[in-house]
């Protein structure tokens, strides 16, 4: 028989920070991911542009936020399992 096909996609949180935090300098952002079979990437995605890639867990990343001016940021992290398939996080808000 054919094997199954993998259309579960992965699930997908940033852990921290957490939203409406203020952020400063050189921020850390923890992105928490799991799939069925396997996560094979997660992007982070700061003002819907892409930040950083991460190809193993744990899914870490560090963002200057000095490159931005200061405001509102909008964090989204998309896992990618092996299969292609993905999903968004929920965005979250920093200042």
């Amino acid at each position: 028989s054919a094997p199954v096909a993998d259309t579960t996609p992965p699930s997908v949180a940033i852990a921290s920070p957490s939203g409406g935090s203020t952020v400063t300098g050189t921020a850390s952002v923890s992105v928490n991911a799991s799939d069925n079979v396997g996560v094979a990437r997660v992007d982070l995605m700061v003002n819907g542009k892409l930040h950083a890639s991460d190809t193993s867990a744990p899914f870490d990343f560090v963002w200057d936020t000095t490159a931005l001016a200061n405001g509102t940021a909008t964090l989204t992290a998309v896992a990618v399992d092996a299969a292609g398939n993905s999903a968004g996080s929920a965005p979250v808000s920093v200042t």
